[in-house]
């Protein structure tokens, strides 16, 4: 073998070399930050975020999936629920970002496929889900297949996946809620309230308004008969809720409400404008609220005593829309009495 021969190959080797440190070297930073929670999540900090919650949450539910009785479905204000204050289950919350029922019924058809039969299933409902044209859903091809999630090495074996664990390192979150050691997800402040819209008047073009897609809900019900299901309305910025009044879109949108609670043995509504949502210190945004607030959500919902939201199960329909408009009335005159 000549010269050029034996250069070229050890050339090659070293190259090789080369590839087997990089790779394994990101592999490693992968498992260790755990952006996509196959594991324990971030062993190096202890602070975890939300960078793919649609595939983070299925690797971290899947492998431990016959240890919950318990079921949290809905978008990011369903995320921030404590599910470890619901005492007497084990519950996961499958709560992720912008999350629509229609994406909510992918995931629930196939955790039933895998042999999930929770006790308790907790549903949240957002006023957004009613709005606009319908979405593409957003969802990993495994679950809509069927099929197993890629395992963790053919992930983290990327630098699209590096990226996120610098980022966490680095503490550049991809949204405002954070996840602990526990993986218990909690909102950052942000250092000013929530500014609501000023002044208060109608929409020049108004999204659509679908109650129809209250349908998927009772859909997404029907799918673990043997749980019991408790549904609710997260907290909305009461300037949100006033804005349907104001837009001719209030009627469609407790309509739609109306209809979803028909599949549920409880259905507690905290959008409606009450003192918690007509405080701008405890939202960022007007949609996600802060833990203590949370955690009122969850005490309701098990205690069945929704003040200051109503309960669509045992008051008459009627009733809640004339509190509605009451209290929304009294939003857009500026009175600030605490609701009860």
């Amino acid at each position: 073998m000549g010269r050029p021969h034996r250069l070229l190959r050890r050339y090659l080797m070293m190259l090789f070399g080369v590839i087997v440190v990089i790779v394994g070297a990101c592999l490693a930073i992968n498992v260790l930050v755990d952006p996509l929670w196959y594991f324990a999540g971030n062993v190096i900090t202890g602070t975890n975020y939300a960078f793919n919650e649609r595939l983070a949450k299925v690797n971290r539910l899947l492998p431990r999936l016959s240890q919950y009785d318990c079921l949290i479905l809905g978008s990011s204000t369903a995320a921030l629920l404590p599910e470890k204050r619901i005492a007497g289950h084990r519950c996961f919350n499958l709560g992720f970002s912008a999350g629509v029922v229609s994406e909510f019924l992918l995931y629930a058809k196939y955790l039933r496929a895998l042999g999930m039969r929770p006790k308790l299933l907790i549903v949240g409902v957002d006023e957004f889900d009613f709005e606009g044209p319908a979405t593409t859903p957003n969802v990993p091809d495994f679950v809509i297949d069927g099929r197993d999630p890629p395992p963790f090495w053919h992930t983290y074996v990327s630098f699209d996946v590096l990226d996120f664990s610098y980022r966490t390192l680095r503490g550049d979150y991809p949204n405002h809620r954070v996840f602990g050691r526990d993986l218990q997800s909690h909102i950052i402040p942000r250092r000013r309230p929530y500014k609501p819209p000023a002044p208060l008047a109608p929409e020049a073009e108004p999204p659509e308004f679908h109650p129809e897609r209250a349908d998927m809900y009772i859909e997404l019900r029907r799918l673990f008969p043997e749980a019991r299901a408790l549904g609710f309305v997260a907290p909305t910025a009461a300037w949100t809720i006033a804005q349907l009044k104001l837009g001719g879109r209030l009627d469609a949108y407790l309509e739609a409400l109306g209809r979803v609670s028909t599949a549920f043995d409880e259905f507690l509504d905290f959008g409606i404008p009450s003192d918690i949502t007509a405080n701008t210190t405890n939202t960022f945004d007007g949609l996600h609220y802060i833990d203590a607030v949370n955690a009122h959500t969850v005490a309701a919902l098990l205690s069945g005593k929704p003040a200051p939201g109503v309960d669509w199960i045992r008051q008459p329909w009627g009733e809640i829309s004339v509190t509605y408009q009451d209290r929304i009335d009294r939003l857009v005159l500026h009175s600030k009495p605490p609701f009860n």
